[in-house]
């Protein structure tokens, strides 16, 4: 079947932003995506990212904008584009010949499993972009991020981070396995968190200014993706602590204001009407959050404000940083509207 395919059939490689297809573009071919990454964009504000191993990217692509759209490519793409009346006439073959082991799976499934050969190279930009913080992020500011990075290859046993020391880069695991190792003065001592292909890390130390809080060691030879800080807080950073207009404060929908500190810092002085919600406790209780409110980190905190910002965006929870200067802004005015 893959030599016949071969004839009827082409793969075409699609660079980052180029669009792939568009609505109703060309009803006589099919689309497949079999590697990267592509935005599926029906609007301005209805996209969502889809990766070659989405079980979705067993169907034509052209299935998922039936009701208009484009799709575009967020990494180097790879298509395989084949005539539709040439897809119907095989898929025929094909459920003719299913054996009786696989008879379950779907006619598309095999067709394309029998033709598509993954690159490894590339795998761990695709499981990259189905992490919470690529969802965060446009594709612009990925592109950016993957630009920036600095290969550096690492041995089994070698430490990549060491607790205690100062946090310089952002890192993001290109090939090999990991293991987070969190240090002993931390609640989560004793644990280990295994780190795969698309894995990243380093980030809170960047944005907390506190000393890496675990060891990160290779479990096997591998290449890690090093951004530095700069680069981070650009395309990172910036995009996930966000601070609102004041105006852009007030037309928010009865947001819930948190005080990050501990609940003895919180005692002593908060923002009216805010509620304590330690930085430390907020990776643990991130699904109590109500995805359908707002919420505004007040700056008390300082840098742990900005990270407990960042743990909360990049959940996919609607918060906003509030600087000193918005604090004090929102202050005046509301004590103004009381006298």
């Amino acid at each position: 079947m893959r030599e016949e395919l071969l004839i009827h059939a082409k793969v075409t490689g699609f660079d980052v932003y180029s669009n792939i297809i568009s609505h109703l573009e060309n009803p006589h071919m099919v689309h497949f995506l079999i590697e990267g990454c592509a935005d599926i964009r029906h609007s301005f504000d209805r996209r969502k990212n889809l990766s070659s191993n989405d079980p979705k990217c067993t169907f034509p692509l052209e299935e998922l904008i039936t009701i208009g759209g484009n799709i575009r490519a967020i990494t180097p793409c790879k298509v395989l584009i084949v005539n539709r009346n040439y897809l119907k006439e095989i898929q025929i073959k094909s459920r003719a010949t299913i054996n009786h082991k696989n008879r379950n799976r779907d006619n598309t499934s095999l067709f394309l499993s029998d033709f598509i050969e993954k690159d490894s190279n590339s795998h761990w930009k695709t499981l990259f972009y189905q992490s919470q913080l690529a969802l965060s992020l446009t594709p612009k500011q990925i592109h950016k991020v993957f630009r920036g990075l600095r290969d550096i290859f690492v041995h089994e046993g070698e430490y990549v981070i060491k607790h205690q020391t100062k946090g310089e880069f952002f890192y993001i695991l290109k090939d090999g396995h990991a293991v987070i190792l969190p240090d002993e003065k931390g609640e989560y001592y004793g644990d280990k968190y295994n780190v795969s292909l698309g894995g990243y890390f380093g980030e809170e130390a960047l944005i907390s200014g506190l000393p890496r809080n675990a060891d990160i060691i290779m479990k096997s030879d591998g290449i890690v993706g090093r951004l530095d800080k700069k680069d981070f807080d650009e395309y990172v950073k910036k995009s996930l602590v966000r601070t609102p207009s004041l105006a852009l404060l007030h037309n928010l929908a009865n947001p819930i204001f948190c005080d990050v500190r501990t609940p003895t810092e919180y005692k002593r002085d908060h923002m009216p009407h805010s509620i304590n919600v330690p930085v430390g406790k907020i990776r643990k209780y991130i699904s109590s959050f109500d995805r359908k409110l707002s919420y505004v980190v007040t700056p008390e905190g300082g840098s742990k404000s900005e990270l407990a910002t960042y743990l909360m965006r990049q959940a996919g929870i609607d918060v906003y940083y509030m600087d000193s200067l918005l604090r004090k802004q929102f202050i005046q005015e509301t004590e103004g509207l009381r006298a």
